[in-house]
């Protein structure tokens, strides 16, 4: 039996996609049948992450949804495709062929049965943004008012010396990549995510939950991404009515309000939440 190490150079000494597919659907082929479903499934949501995973996260996803499943020992089955960083411990794809391959077993996009794998992206997608919603829901971790513990309205983001010290540590990297993410999540989910999707959304974008939000992503950057996440899912046929309207609206807010936003935490409610339409559901 081939070690993952000797696996991996073999693929590495390959040129054409069609011979690294057979190598690849060959490591499958070794794996038990039984777990076949569970590593499907573990496998789409790591395509489907906007960033690395680490493992306590892959296996927090799992259980979000449910399933009985392990990211450790997914690693160590597929050891010549996957790695964990010691360090980190992010979950790691060992080459960018294993991505595009991936890619190419997904439900969209295999066009026949050379894939040893059927990957659903949009079931991965959902999922994501299930755990993503429960993230900023954590009473324990989640969505708080000042969550950096900024003592002063008066000073900008940038002119908080120990910042960075503060984002690490009160929002966790869980709760930092809810906030970057959900919004994409949610937009590439599944219709059969969305009636359950669809009432988590209700409850983050309800004052106060929607300003807490902006908090992170002050403080961490993601504003512009926020943006552009509120007129991908809003392009969505499926949501209608008032969720549309809501989100529409803290778009409209988001963007009118983007540099005092990105300048200072605080100014989402001194600045900004002043010149808020009072017919505004922003402004209660």
């Amino acid at each position: 039996m081939s070690s993952p190490e000797d696996i991996y150079d073999s693929l590495m000494s390959m040129n054409e996609a069609g011979a690294i597919d057979e190598v690849y659907s060959l490591v499958f082929e070794r794996t038990d049948p039984q777990n076949y479903t569970v590593m499907c499934t573990m496998l789409a949501v790591l395509l489907a992450a906007f960033e690395p995973l680490t493992t306590d996260d892959l296996n927090d996803v799992l259980k979000n949804s449910k399933i009985r499943g392990s990211a450790e020992g997914l690693v160590q089955n597929l050891g010549s495709v996957l790695t964990t960083d010691q360090t980190t411990n992010l979950i790691q794809f060992r080459h960018p062929t294993f991505v595009e391959y991936l890619r190419r077993c997904t439900t969209t996009q295999a066009a026949s049965s050379r894939y040893k794998l059927d990957l659903n992206l949009g079931n991965a997608h959902g999922q994501a943004a299930y755990w993503c919603f429960k993230r900023l829901k954590s009473q324990t971790e989640g969505l708080k008012f000042n969550i950096c513990q900024i003592e002063t309205s008066f000073c900008l983001n940038r002119q908080i010396p120990d910042l960075d010290t503060r984002v690490s540590k009160y929002i966790p990297g869980r709760l930092r990549y809810a906030s970057s993410h959900w919004l994409f999540h949610a937009a590439g989910a599944d219709d059969n995510w969305w009636p359950t999707l669809k009432n988590e959304l209700q409850y983050v974008i309800q004052v106060p939950y929607a300003f807490q939000w902006m908090e992170i992503l002050s403080v961490t950057g993601g504003v512009p991404r926020a943006i552009a996440g509120l007129r991908a899912i809003t392009r969505h046929t499926r949501l209608k009515g008032q969720t549309r309207e809501w989100l529409e609206e803290i778009r409209r807010f988001m963007t009118t309000f983007s540099v005092p936003i990105q300048d200072s935490a605080p100014h989402i409610y001194v600045s900004a939440l002043p010149f808020t339409p009072t017919k505004s559901i922003q402004a209660y």
